[in-house]
């Protein structure tokens, strides 16, 4: 399954902006030097010369809109259909994004997911039609005016560019607030996690020293809930970090090796052959699983935030290996 940038159709829209710029400036070439375009009267020069670019440009912003309104959840439904009974691969751990989609349509809620992806669709929609509309107030005189439909006034014209610039920037910074806000409270809802507790706030004393008020966490924040039947508890405290799964294992421990996961001797061949198609990556540094009768626990220590998924997804891809129920 593709992404919103792969895929045939994103293949062919590079070749509609590269190609399309080609034929552009040839057209002009072709038409002002063969042709003699702008001695046409009247509008037509506009036509011929104007026309051709505002076409192409029309074509980026309804690719755009189809990405944006239909390509994205088609592509979630192909995911649900295709990865719901298969563990997430390697590949998932593309990026946070991608891991976080997979790990939700794998043992998490699907309709939480599609309820998910089109809180985060609504901002983007909303940002993208103000794009649109200052495209429409960018062309829109100049059309007109070239078409001798009325009289443009530039100083207008570049005030409204000015004003709509500035509102742009407003409601990117007021849109950001609100997708990010939404996807606070959202995220760990498709995993079929929830939080449980939230470290209260304590000033700094540090800070309290220097003449500051900072407020920093105090204690740890909880996460819990259930995924193929098993109880998940994680817990984190700074960067440190516990992810535990319910299940009933034999005694194993695996460490990390800069980044390289390195089963102990006493480890089930299940784990050590799993462990060997994991590649080296910094996402395993500062790391120790620790498996036994009443489940399997990752903990780690890193500057990072939300590795805890990454836990999670090695936690369940071990068990996936090893067939514990």
């Amino acid at each position: 399954m593709t992404q919103l940038h792969e895929g045939l159709d994103y293949t062919l829209y590079k070749i509609y902006i590269v190609g399309g710029i080609a034929f552009y400036v040839v057209w002009v070439f072709v038409q002002t030097l063969v042709f003699d375009a702008l001695s046409l009267p009247g509008s037509l020069s506009f036509v011929v010369l104007g026309v051709p670019l505002m076409l192409w440009f029309a074509g980026v912003l309804l690719y755009w809109w189809w990405v944006f309104l239909f390509k994205g959840r088609r592509e979630l439904e192909e995911r649900i259909e295709v990865q719901q009974k298969r563990f997430p691969g390697i590949k998932s751990m593309k990026s946070w994004s991608i891991l976080h989609r997979a790990m939700a349509i794998y043992g998490g809620s699907v309709e939480e997911q599609r309820r998910n992806e089109i809180k985060a669709r609504r901002p983007i929609l909303v940002w993208y039609g103000f794009v649109n509309l200052l495209v429409v107030w960018i062309f829109g005189p100049i059309t007109l005016g070239s078409l001798g439909i009325f009289e443009l006034d530039l100083w207008v014209w570049l005030g409204g560019v000015f004003v709509w610039v500035i509102m742009m920037l407003a409601v990117t910074y007021f849109l950001l607030g609100w997708g990010g806000s939404a996807a606070e409270k959202a995220y760990l809802a498709p995993l079929g996690l929830a939080i449980t507790q939230m470290p209260e706030l304590k000033p700094d004393e540090v800070g309290l020293i220097g003449g500051g008020q900072k407020l920093i966490p105090d204690g740890s924040a909880i996460v819990e809930g259930e995924r193929h039947g098993r109880l998940v508890h994680i817990e984190t405290i700074g960067r440190y970090s516990l992810t535990v799964l319910q299940a009933n294992l034999p005694e194993f421990r695996v460490q990390s090796n800069e980044g390289k996961l390195v089963p102990d001797r006493g480890a089930p061949e299940a784990v050590a052959k799993a462990l060997k198609s994991l590649p080296k990556a910094k996402r395993w540094r500062g790391m120790e699983v620790n498996a036994g009768p009443e489940g399997i626990g990752v903990q780690r220590e890193s500057k990072g935030t939300n590795m805890w998924l990454y836990d999670l997804w090695l936690a369940e891809y071990l068990l996936d290996k090893i067939g514990a129920g």
